[in-house]
């Protein structure tokens, strides 16, 4: 929802009717997680994906018909039989459930224009929709959770499901806030990392103190922001959650040790520091001093990035990046 929220905004605007198909439950190799959503206009204009082209058309002609009836749909798809390549289903091999929902906006105004409003805002939430009767709700923190925890855990958790309760069945769809990469450093490696991270879909920020470094100029694909700061300052400025993903990358004790005992006491996602193995050891050394402990160092990957053998910046970088998609989709986000 996140990537298409300013389409269908706009549809909105201009007076198009529109469904929605939402991936619900996935079993095995699916093309597409569960919590994708795919807009389909009432003339066949589509944006977003539920499989990546494999089912698409079949969606998006139950959506026109979902449209006209007003009525929502549930929709199966299994794997393409290896006997027929003219049957509509996935050739990874693995099954999803859709959910297509007619006219969301007109079915339910306030929850779509607070979910809407809440997308837009970078805030998390949790659309709660029951099947039989159709109708939905929108959940958020600090607002009590109807379904006594279950909601809350799921949003921890950043797990969109299908339910029961007492009976009645309900889909979870988790919309947690963007992620973000906050880079220490505008070193050479931070500049494909940039890259590389916006293609993956994160908000990039890049802070460093030492102004000759932290010019924009340096970068083909700009970050998001770039902060000329200390780590403490640049850290209050954007303020560090449970979406955060975090790599020191200056080789600068006075710069890396700073950021790292800030990271440490905070709920990032992630933790990378660059460094060899004796580095890092050093460094532990360091923060042990500063009272954390061994399960506390546990959380700071380093030396940062996969093994693959990397050397030149972009390698790097490469598995800086795959680490967190990792870690990432380890989360179920």
């Amino acid at each position: 929802m996140n990537a298409i929220l300013t389409t269908l905004e706009t549809w909105i605007r201009e007076g198009k009717m529109f469904a929605t198909a939402t991936v619900t439950q996935t079993w095995g190799s699916s093309p597409r997680p569960v919590g994708s959503v795919m807009g389909i206009r009432e003339d066949g204009l589509v944006c977003g994906s539920v499989s990546g082209g494999c089912v698409e058309s079949a969606v998006i002609e139950a959506a026109l018909g979902a449209l006209e009836s007003g009525e929502p749909r549930e929709l199966l798809f299994d794997a393409v039989s290896e006997d027929s390549v003219w049957d509509v289903g996935l050739s990874c091999g693995g099954r999803i459930q859709v959910l297509v929902e007619p006219d969301p906006p007109a079915r339910n105004p306030a929850v779509w224009r607070a979910l809407a409003s809440r997308v837009a805002d970078d805030l998390p939430c949790v659309l709660i929709t029951a099947y039989d009767p159709y109708e939905s709700s929108l959940w958020f923190t600090g607002t009590p959770d109807p379904l006594d925890g279950i909601v809350e855990d799921a949003y921890r958790k950043r797990t969109s499901q299908n339910i029961e309760v007492n009976g009645k069945r309900l889909f979870l769809n988790v919309f947690a806030s963007k992620a973000r990469l906050v880079i220490i450093g505008s070193v050479h490696i931070a500049v494909p990392l940039v890259q590389l991270a916006a293609i993956v879909g994160f908000e990039t920020i890049v802070a460093d103190p030492r102004s000759t470094f932290a010019s924009a100029e340096r970068f083909p694909v700009p970050p998001d922001r770039m902060i000329v700061e200390w780590p403490q300052e640049a850290f209050d400025r954007i303020g560090l959650s449970a979406e955060t993903y975090a790599v020191v990358l200056t080789h600068d004790p006075k710069i890396d040790d700073v950021a790292l005992a800030i990271l440490l006491k905070s709920p990032v996602a992630y933790i990378g520091a660059l460094g060899s193995r004796v580095t890092q050891a050093k460094r532990q050394e360091q923060l042990r001093g500063l009272g954390f402990s061994d399960e506390d160092l546990k959380r700071i990957h380093g030396p940062v990035g996969l093994n693959i053998g990397a050397r030149s910046p972009e390698e790097i970088a490469l598995s800086i990046i795959a680490e967190i998609v990792q870690v990432r989709r380890s989360r179920g986000t």
